[in-house]
């Protein structure tokens, strides 16, 4: 029997993977021998959620609740570790929390059927339980290192010459962590016998959306924050790069068929195999699909579509489509350059600019405009479907969808304030779905 290590890469989405190269020496080694998931998307901007929905396979597990900290997942499908933990491996969670005198390591999504979970502050005593944890097979392991959490990273602040700085080094211990349970198993000969899953849980966001009350995720889905690492090594699997689209509730799944566990997932919108089939977009989301926008803190609840060039969100705010591979930081809200058509396609605007470089990519470029039609239309018909099915699934245990997503948003596109002019008209909205006043402004 295979042994399974899942290595959870707290706050760390591929910008920071790149921008912290020199940090992640043992990472990049491990990603060179891999199976490396080039548009891996998280299920999810908190990390609470993205746990939940990697251990059941789907990303319903809060939905019917208007608020998901402190509450149990639904549990739609067996939790992964339970099953192999049934399946005759020692199934634990491990986990550096700088805050474990204090605040011991609690996670919702850690049954209590399984072992508890092992929370310390102590760098060293997580590497000698890992090591104790490896010695009989089969096993399954899940290790959690908060240190990369900007909360956590002010462990090594005292070290650092300031905040950018301290991520590095974060990273820094995060990576030789990796090393040294990796180096562990080497020595023990058991790393070539051992499925091998490194993945992001979700990005940071310096306050490149708006303040959010300071928060730096959890926030809005932009691909900044979702667009995360994934790869996978281990016995049979060959390295490379891989083509198809991929998502957190896709770990699960692909894990059991790796490991040669026979259990399918019953849930309708579970995850799939994605060594052995290709999806073509992912979907992500910051709260539950049953809870309000926080308006204190400026985020509104957003669900996100992205497929392998473009990010589509939908909010009380309305629509923003975003091409991310050539904007990253998703700062250009596409739709800015469009209006709807009656058919739900797009028309580009008349008149936004006579600069050779804005015609050449988009007036003069048919092609181009085409595209981003073409897309919007898959994109929003998709994601409407899926909002509408948690809103189904909500209705479904006899719960009211009070704060479920108005679905006329998916009608109205999210457009930014006219600089020294009057904002455009907006439609009326139930007041439960107010677009926030001191945000976008929403197109006629």
């Amino acid at each position: 029997m295979k042994n399974l290590l899942i290595l959870h890469l707290e706050s760390i989405a591929r910008e920071r993977l790149a921008v912290f190269a020199s940090s992640f020496p043992h990472t990049r080694r491990l990603t060179r021998d891999a199976r490396v998931f080039d548009r891996f998307f998280s299920s999810a901007t908190s990390t609470l959620m993205v746990v939940t929905y990697l251990f059941h396979g789907n990303d319903f597990e809060f939905d019917r609740s208007s608020r998901f900290e402190g509450m149990r997942p639904a549990a739609n499908n067996r939790h992964l570790f339970s099953i192999l933990r049934d399946r005759g491996y020692a199934a634990n969670l491990v986990c550096l929390n700088a805050f474990e005198t204090h605040r011991p390591t609690r996670l919702a999504a850690w049954p209590d059927d399984l072992p508890p979970v092992f929370g310390t502050h102590d760098f060293t005593m997580l590497q000698q339980r890992f090591d104790a944890l490896t010695d009989a097979e089969p096993f399954a392991i899940y290790v959690w290192d908060l240190i990369t959490h900007i909360e956590h990273s002010l462990a090594v602040a005292p070290f650092a010459s300031g905040l950018t700085d301290q991520v590095a080094r974060a990273c820094a211990v995060a990576d030789d962590a990796i090393g040294t349970m990796l180096a562990a198993l080497e020595r023990k000969g058991k790393l070539a016998n051992t499925v091998v899953v490194l993945y992001g849980d979700h990005g940071d966001d310096y306050w490149t959306h708006g303040f959010k009350g300071g928060m730096v995720h959890g926030t809005e889905p932009y691909t900044h924050i979702t667009w995360t690492p994934l790869a996978i090594a281990g016995p049979s699997i060959t390295p490379g790069v891989a083509d198809g689209v991929a998502t957190t509730i896709d770990i699960a799944p692909t894990c059991l068929a790796l490991l040669g566990v026979d259990e399918r997932l019953s849930f309708a919108h579970s995850g799939c195999d994605v060594l052995a089939a290709t999806r073509d977009l992912a979907f992500s989301q910051n709260f539950t699909a049953n809870q309000p926008d926080d308006r204190a803190l400026g985020i509104a609840k957003a669900f996100a579509v992205a497929d392998d060039n473009y990010n589509l969100m939908a909010s009380s705010r309305g629509l923003e489509l975003y091409a991310y591979r050539l904007d990253p930081g998703n700062h250009c809200n596409l739709l800015e350059f469009f209006d709807s058509t009656p058919d739900g396609g797009l028309a580009l605007r008349a008149g936004l600019s006579n600069v050779n470089h804005f015609r050449a990519a988009l007036p003069d470029n048919p092609r181009a405009v085409a595209h981003v039609d073409a897309r919007f239309r898959t994109l929003r018909d998709r994601l409407s479907a899926r909002v509408a099915a948690k809103r189904a699934y909500i209705e479904a245990a006899g719960v009211q969808p009070t704060y479920a997503l108005d679905p006329r948003m998916f009608d109205v596109f999210a457009r930014a304030p006219v600089p020294g002019g009057a904002p455009p008209s907006r439609p009326a909205a139930p007041p439960a779905m107010a677009p926030f006043e001191f945000s976008f402004k929403l197109s006629p």
